[in-house]
């Protein structure tokens, strides 16, 4: 089969094609590589023309101000209209979201209009922020969740714009109508498929793809110094609860002073990112959510001890009695408690990385959940 991945986070897309490619099939990924994380895209439509120059910028923010549209958007645009992916014809179109290229709503519709124009069949898949996961948090969810990272600061919801947007008519409109042309939505882990919980397009969780191969068992044996790493995107700073990991670090610190050595790596490219944990015993990923993040399943995937989302709903998800990874919860003690067992018994670092990489293994394998998708939804009909 022909098939378009449209839009690419964390490396999502990219490890499910290497997947669809080891199964036959021809796969284009177009995007814009997410920003400076620079994600490799076959179709790359980014550009820089306007954030490269102080004074070209003052003209893009002046000109969204008076009109209300954005140039950067404009020239998305020209470059998607450009790149000869018009010209074909797909068996399957997945969006990554109902913002994938990171446009304005007028500008995002009419490319997806045109892509879906150019396919048989269309999918969309729940794996980040998205109109039901907003929708969800905001009404229904009980627990905690990424626009709530303090119970007592309710005010802090105003900092989690790129969420609430799409509670925004506009957002909400373009996520209808998109899940309306798709024949399913496929939420990637837990915290979207609860949200998803009540959509009839839903189906059951595809866990995100994992390129094995390019992973090899890594663990740190030397234990004078115990590592921990913790990766920080200011853009999703407070949505990712770090600031519990940094309070909880602070302490640890002061705790074992030499016996530690804590890296913190901010606003890397992807490739860069990926060699900064490299030494790393302990991977540092997010409080706030009830599942794993994309770099949080690469450390594991290298026998990383992990702190994520790892709690109830997790374990029923994978049907799973004991965590191959540490569920991180918004509580300063709790994490400082769990960091400590591990600094005082490093042993154990090793044993539940292998039991990180063991559940990779057999839950995101990229060519396994490749065949899950081929199986449950390209094939059908």
């Amino acid at each position: 089969m022909r098939i378009l991945l449209v839009g690419e986070y964390s490396g999502f897309h990219n490890s499910l094609k290497h997947g669809l490619v080891q199964l036959g099939h021809e796969v284009t990924i177009i995007g814009d590589g997410d920003g400076f994380k620079k994600f490799p895209v076959d179709i790359d439509i980014s550009t820089d023309y306007f954030t490269s120059s102080w004074l070209r910028q003052k003209i893009r923010v002046g000109w969204y101000k008076l009109t209300g549209n954005d140039l950067q958007d404009r020239l998305k645009l020209a470059r998607f209209r450009e790149s000869g992916i018009l010209n074909n014809h797909y068996d399957i179109v997945q969006f990554i979201n109902s913002n994938s290229f990171n446009c304005g709503p007028d500008i995002e519709k009419e490319m997806m209009s045109s892509l879906l124009e150019k396919a048989d069949k269309a999918f969309l898949v729940a794996c980040g922020d998205d109109y039901h996961y907003a929708h969800y948090i905001t009404t229904s969810h009980k627990g905690y969740s990424i626009i709530n990272p303090e119970p007592d600061k309710p005010e802090l919801r105003q900092e989690f714009p790129y969420t609430m947007k799409y509670l925004q008519d506009d957002y909400k409109q373009n996520y209808l109508w998109l899940l309306n042309q798709c024949e399913a939505i496929i939420p990637s882990h837990t915290d979207f498929k609860m949200a998803l919980h009540n959509e009839p397009k839903a189906t059951d969780i595809i866990p995100s793809a994992v390129q094995i191969d390019k992973f090899e068992l890594n663990q740190n044996q030397d234990f004078k110094t115990i590592e921990i790493f913790m990766g920080i995107n200011r853009h999703n700073y407070l949505k990712k609860g770090i600031p519990y990991f940094e309070k909880a670090l602070e302490i640890i610190r002061d705790k074992y002073n030499s016996r530690v050595n804590i890296t913190i790596a901010e606003d890397l490219p992807y490739e860069q990112y990926m060699k900064s944990y490299n030494k790393a015993h302990i991977f540092l990923d997010q409080v706030l959510s009830y599942d794993q993040g994309y770099n949080a399943l690469e450390a594991m995937a290298q026998g990383k001890v992990v702190f994520a989302g790892a709690g109830k709903e997790f374990l029923e998800t994978y049907d799973l009695e004991k965590s191959p990874l540490i569920d991180a919860q918004p509580d300063v003690e709790y994490l400082v408690n769990q960091l400590s067992q591990f600094i005082e018994h490093p042993k154990a670092i090793l044993e539940l990385g292998k039991e990180a990489r063991k559940f990779i293994l057999e839950h995101h394998d990229a060519v396994a959940i490749a065949k899950q998708f081929e199986e449950k939804h390209f094939n059908i009909g």
